[in-house]
């Protein structure tokens, strides 16, 4: 749930941002965004602020060395923030451009491989995640544009981990389509419906379709209402830092309440 930045070239997504201010570490440079803990890049690794789900998010990526655009892990640095690879690559801010064809497909797909790479791992955490019910897999449970990158229409880098979690691949799908779509802004509606169908089909699957992803994504953002708001009431710092600076969920739930306005039209032309 990091806040987006903007559309970055290679170099800025590295941090070579003007004004970046540099932190406790010699030559240390913030990277834009990022509402819930933030980063700051040193050389080639990136360090953040860490958290009691940690160690389970620590145990997920290693499980997952040797899937493409995941970071890996270097450990913890003087000042016991998580030491991870750098993804270098251009940020897509969806604010004033949206993803292409061919990027949607590139996250559908890699989405797809995350979900077949994690089959099998289990670890009880704690997790940070808002509790989904029967969850069948651990997930990254915000893969949005403002935490991948890319290299022109290729995936090149899927970042921001904290978040990961039990949940289920309808859910997962449902929350990209809210962020890449995207359905979280008023785009035209057979536009939408099209962009919700080209990421349904690179995703692939029986029942996955423009449809089936209109009903994950509102229950996938009804389930991120209810979790800012009990993370923020147990005193959970990033999820306050984020209520604080953007007043979350109410926003989610002024735009959830638009789309559910659009439900019906766009149901008739998924079927179509």
């Amino acid at each position: 749930m990091t806040a987006r930045p903007p559309a970055q070239t290679p170099g800025e997504a590295a941090g070579e941002v003007a004004g970046g201010a540099a932190g406790e570490v010699p030559g240390e440079v913030r990277l834009p965004g990022g509402n819930v803990g933030g980063a700051w890049k040193v050389g080639q690794t990136v360090r953040r602020t860490t958290g009691p789900w940690t160690p389970a998010v620590h145990a997920l990526l290693a499980h997952l060395e040797g899937l493409r655009c995941v970071p890996r892990v270097h450990g913890f640095d003087e000042q016991g923030r998580e030491v991870l690879d750098f993804l270098p690559g251009r940020i897509v801010d969806v604010e004033t451009e949206l993803l292409t064809d061919a990027q949607l497909v590139s996250v559908a797909r890699w989405t797809r491989e995350l979900h077949e790479a994690v089959a099998g791992f289990s670890h009880p955490g704690p997790w940070r995640f808002f509790g989904a019910d029967s969850p069948i897999l651990v997930g990254h449970n915000d893969i949005a544009p403002y935490n991948i990158c890319f290299d022109g229409d290729e995936l090149a880098g899927v970042f921001d981990w904290d978040l990961a979690g039990p949940t289920t691949p309808r859910l997962e799908l449902g929350w990209l389509a809210w962020q890449a779509a995207p359905l979280v802004r008023r785009l035209p509606d057979e536009w939408t419906v099209r962009r919700l169908g080209v990421l349904a089909r690179a995703y692939g699957g029986e029942g996955v379709d423009a449809e089936a992803l209109l009903d994950a994504t509102v229950d996938r953002v009804e389930l991120a209402i209810r979790g800012v708001l009990a993370a923020v009431a147990a005193g959970d710092p990033g999820m306050i830092a984020l209520h604080r600076t953007t007043g979350e969920p109410e926003p989610m739930r002024r735009a959830l309440a638009r789309l559910r306005e659009r439900l019906p039209q766009l149901r008739r032309l998924a079927r179509a």
